[in-house]
């Protein structure tokens, strides 16, 4: 059966062609035979006697390998014209993303999102790692800057990585050491105080690992369901693992250990609506659980490994887009 399939993301111009994931599952699903449309979160809006809210949206055709879609004027569609919606928009997690989870929430029971947008909500990419604590180093999330102090230099030995936790793809993040060649206990009081303004905004604070150093492993799921591997390597002198600050993809066999603590955390993700998820792992343990729109599922060109696993995902959703509840 024909499925329509609403992908809400970034402006087109504004995403990374050579490595952007969100095309190539629509290509995929066009490959199989479905609709695809595109919309942002400024073109959601929900009117008064009316039971859903809509998108103005264009219907994308792709030719061939060809990621680029060739696009369609945009139209207005009630959200239950669409079997499947995809919540790709990219953070920061802001209001207007929440704002657009509750227009969401008006088809949640009608047609599938990927990911719930109650999920979307109440699980933080940051906090989240939190409720599996035997899978992370440890961690501390707070604004108070004499508890983030005493955190990095008792359980850190006083070299930490401090993340604001609304933000995305290393933005905000700092290492902070204090005492030897790091700063005095005076100058990081000053210094997290400004990044928590005056204790306004909580940060999640954790161990720095020197492993980073080697590369970060990026785990994408599916269905709770490892699917694809890769390793984030930073650029030289760097430890932010993110290819906008300069890190190269390669591919990665993960190890029987990585592999069961990924597979468990993201069955029981999935038990919340979390069905597409990516885990970052630094020395074989989760450091940031990515649900509100992860990427990166493999390293640029290799085409016939990538064609594999977007088939695989293409079909996986096909499936269980038909389990929906039909209006």
């Amino acid at each position: 059966m024909m499925q329509s399939h609403l992908f809400i993301i970034d402006p087109l111009e504004e995403l990374n062609l050579p490595l952007d994931s969100s095309l190539r599952m629509a290509r995929a699903l066009a490959a199989r035979g479905h609709r695809i449309f595109f919309t942002t979160i400024r073109d959601l809006s929900w009117r008064s006697g009316r039971s859903a809210a809509s998108a103005r949206s264009v219907e994308a055709t792709f030719s061939g390998d060809d990621v680029r879609p060739a696009l369609s004027a945009k139209k207005a569609h009630p959200l239950t014209d669409f079997q499947a919606i995809h919540m790709r928009k990219d953070p920061p997690f802001d209001l207007s993303y929440i704002e657009a989870t509750w227009l969401l929430d008006s088809v949640a029971a009608k047609v599938h999102v990927y990911n719930h947008p109650a999920a979307l909500r109440n699980f933080n990419e940051k906090v989240s790692i939190l409720l599996f604590p035997d899978d992370i180093r440890p961690a501390l999330v707070s604004s108070d800057t004499t508890e983030i102090i005493e955190f990095i230099e008792k359980t850190c030995a006083g070299d930490a990585v401090i993340k604001p936790l609304a933000l995305f793809g290393g933005r905000g993040v700092e290492r902070i050491r204090i005492g030897g060649k790091g700063l005095d206990t005076g100058e990081a009081a000053k210094l997290i105080t400004t990044m928590t303004r005056d204790g306004a905004d909580k940060r999640m604070v954790q161990p720095f690992d020197e492993r980073v150093f080697d590369g970060e492993v990026r785990a994408f799921c599916l269905g709770g369901e490892p699917i694809a591997w890769c390793l984030k390597k930073p650029a030289h002198g760097e430890f932010l693992a993110n290819t906008r600050a300069g890190a190269t993809l390669e591919a990665y066999k993960p190890s029987p250990e990585e592999l069961a603590r990924v597979k468990n955390v993201a069955s029981r993700l999935a038990l919340f609506g979390i069905h597409v998820v990516g885990f970052d792992l630094i020395a074989g343990f989760i450091s940031e659980i990515n649900l509100t729109s992860p990427r990166l599922l493999l390293p640029a060109g290799d085409l016939p490994t990538e064609r594999a696993v977007y088939e695989r995902l293409a079909l996986w959703l096909e499936r269980d887009t038909e389990t929906a509840v039909k209006p």
